[in-house]
């Protein structure tokens, strides 16, 4: 059994998974449109805003009006069906991606990153 080789095959399967496929779907389709790329640009601004003025000892008042409009673009994203398609197929992606690997930590240490019931909503995966 070569690892290497092993790694590929995961990969591959991976790759053609159905999470894998509904995120490029979503990704192709957020990026194909303007709207999607200017709320997640502003997004984006308003997060850099953010840190620079938690780091800055920027007024509590003017924080929390940073706070406010970033709640409201997050809000404005999610109801917006490109980007909330495109952050839903990247949570399920990731979803998977982790449990893929805490199945590996398992199988190698014998230590899980989930404990007994969360094992329970997931399937049972990360120690089987």
């Amino acid at each position: 059994m070569d690892i290497i080789e092993k790694a590929r095959e995961l990969g591959k399967l991976l790759a053609s998974s159905p999470e894998m496929q509904q995120y490029n779907n979503a990704e192709a389709a957020m990026k194909s449109d303007d709207k999607s790329a200017t709320l997640m640009s502003e997004y984006k601004q308003l997060q850099i805003e953010m840190v620079k003025l938690t780091r800055g000892g920027a007024e509590t008042k003017e924080i929390e009006e940073t706070k406010e409009k970033l709640l409201a673009k997050q809000l404005e994203i999610n109801e917006y069906s490109v980007t909330f398609n495109y952050l839903t197929a990247k949570a399920n992606l990731e979803a998977l991606m982790k449990k893929v690997n805490d199945i590996l930590i398992y199988s190698i240490t014998g230590e899980s990153e989930c404990s007994d019931d969360k094992c329970k909503s997931c399937g049972g995966g990360c120690k089987g």
